[in-house]
């Protein structure tokens, strides 16, 4: 049994694989996945074999792309191109920032010359403050340096005009340095001529990255023209009762010449003498020995001469505003002039005119008494500098005086706060005197954009007054 068994299984087998009879455990798929299996082992054998093998997990390797290289050549012939390029830019800045310097600079030194020149009249002090002003701006890492003299070039004076009207363009014109200092020319306008080339005294401006062009340095100008322009006026002036202090003197040593603890006895014995005043209605008797001629003697011996006799602070201002307007008289410019006074109220004493001598005669016509209203007395000024004689085109000043401290209302520091947030305005103010509130005007100018002065007597308010006319606003035209 057991040998049939055996005969029966070595039987050959039938060549269709795929009949399961005689080899139930194969399949065309399973031989498939075997032969598979083998080859893959095959494969991971080999690999091992070879150095630097990849993994088995790693990605087959691409195939060569037959342009690799030529992004290295465009990179070769692109990379000089851009190194051009950024150097190009790089000296194209720096001259654009050397000329904004030059700029800034030049119209500081010409706007610091005008100045100068209206505040002192001379056109040395112009020449100083320009060059002194220019060397506080470098331009490319260096202060600019400008040269005085009619010969150089660099700072020039004369006048401006617009022969377009007002909507047009200034034109400077050239004077002789020489035919203004002798007073032949009157000038109002200062230009400053900025270099860095040969012939300025700081030379050309070296490029930063040199050779590019064949090109080693620049030459940089500019020019700037600051004239002075017309000025419509507010005098502010104070005319309280402290500017005309009353001129009493004290009886002579000894007993009053006027005694009438005794009259009736006095009259009775014919020891005193009787005097009728008619300017109060009252008659007045005398002490033993003193009569009415005695008095008149010791009047006329204590009197003021007309050589002797004080200024009164009221005559000390008349005297100034008549020194400013004779300055204002002398300029180029055409500037108008109102008035306004206060004590403890405010009038407007005459509007915006061109005619000084009415001027004059309005402010001698005033009459001093009362309180300190300086507030008020703004208030009553500031609407002439809007009214319909003012000029749009006109600088706008106010120019605040006073003797003393302000004691009635409203208060001018808030009042000149609320002058300058509506409208372009400069608030000058002058003190006159030891009793003046000094901090409280100077806290006013401050507001106002302008300047304080004191004056501790009249000569020196005359002197403040006729700088406030020569310190004409000055503006760029170019």
């Amino acid at each position: 049994m057991k040998d049939s068994t055996n005969n029966s299984n070595s039987t050959v087998p039938n060549d269709n694989l795929t009949d399961n009879t005689f080899y139930p455990h194969l399949s065309l798929a399973n031989l498939t996945m075997s032969l598979h299996r083998i080859h893959s082992h095959q494969e991971c054998a080999e690999s091992l074999k070879r150095p630097n093998n990849r993994s088995m997990d790693s990605p087959p390797a691409r195939p060569r792309d037959p342009r690799h290289g030529s992004v290295l050549a465009l990179m070769a012939f692109l990379l000089p191109v851009l190194a051009l390029l950024a150097a190009f830019c790089i000296n194209t800045a720096q001259m654009q920032l050397t000329q904004t310097e030059l700029m800034v600079a030049t119209d500081a030194a010409a706007r610091a010359g005008g100045r100068a020149f209206s505040e002192h009249q001379t056109t040395d002090a112009a020449e100083v403050a320009a060059i002194a002003t220019a060397a506080l701006n470098d331009v490319d890492g260096e202060p600019l340096q400008i040269r005085s003299g009619e010969a150089a070039g660099e700072i020039e004076f004369g006048i401006t005009t617009q022969p377009g009207g007002l909507t047009g363009r200034y034109l400077f014109q050239r004077m002789p340095i020489a035919s203004i200092t002798s007073g032949e020319n009157i000038a109002s306008a200062v230009r400053v001529n900025g270099r860095r080339d040969d012939s300025s005294l700081s030379g050309r401006v070296p490029l930063i990255i040199p050779g590019l062009f064949d090109t080693n340095d620049f030459a940089s100008h500019q020019q700037s023209v600051a004239m002075q322009v017309d000025r419509d006026i507010s005098l502010i002036l104070d005319r309280s009762g402290s500017m005309v202090p009353e001129l009493d003197f004290d009886w002579p040593s000894g007993k009053s010449p006027w005694y009438t603890s005794t009259k009736n006895a006095g009259v009775a014995a014919g020891m005193l003498t009787s005097s009728y005043s008619y300017y109060s209605g009252t008659s007045y008797y005398y002490a033993p020995g003193v009569n009415s001629m005695t008095y008149q003697q010791w009047v006329w011996n204590e009197h003021y001469g007309l050589e002797d006799c004080p200024s009164q602070p009221w005559q000390d201002l008349v005297e100034a505003v008549d020194a400013f307007l004779n300055v204002l008289d002398t300029t180029v410019q055409e500037e108008q002039v109102s008035v306004a006074s206060y004590s403890e109220w405010a009038t407007t004493d005459i509007g915006l005119t061109k005619d000084f001598s009415v001027v004059r005669s309005t402010i001698r016509s005033l009459n001093p008494g009362g309180w300190t209203a300086i507030g008020r007395g703004m208030e009553k000024g500031m609407p002439t500098l809007l009214s319909s004689d003012a000029r749009p085109y006109a600088a706008k000043t106010m120019v605040v005086m006073t003797d003393g401290v302000e004691n009635r209302g409203p208060d001018s520091l808030p009042t000149a706060q609320g002058f300058v947030q509506n409208c372009p305005l400069t608030i000058h103010t002058v003190t006159f005197g030891d009793g003046a509130d000094q901090n409280a005007m100077r806290a006013v100018a401050l507001a106002g954009g302008g300047k304080h002065y004191h004056a501790a007597n009249g000569e020196q308010l005359k002197q403040i007054f006729e700088e406030i006319a020569n310190n004409l606003p000055t503006i760029l035209t170019e």
